[in-house]
């Protein structure tokens, strides 16, 4: 199934892009998506690979189950003090 990632701050601007499109299984979980990222930008695996989604406006568990018409977004870590 097609997913349709949000993508928001500096890693937008980096990738030029507001979102990324990726295939998945039926049977997705978040931490498919988040393997599927890092496929599709090798450059940026690492991150991918820990980044925290939120589906439909709430954190997700790397386990939680994926829908294709669920709202997914990638949540960047803010720093500061």
């Amino acid at each position: 199934m097609t997913i349709r990632v949000l993508i928001f701050g500096s890693l937008a601007r980096e990738l030029s892009c507001k979102d990324i499109v990726i295939e998945v299984s039926e049977s997705a979980t978040v931490s498919d998506v988040n393997h599927a990222l890092a496929a599709k930008h090798p450059l940026n695996a690492a991150f991918f690979q820990s980044a925290r989604l939120a589906v439909n406006h709430a954190f997700a568990a790397p386990n939680s189950p994926v829908q294709h018409d669920d709202e997914v977004a990638l949540i960047e870590f803010v720093g500061g003090g």
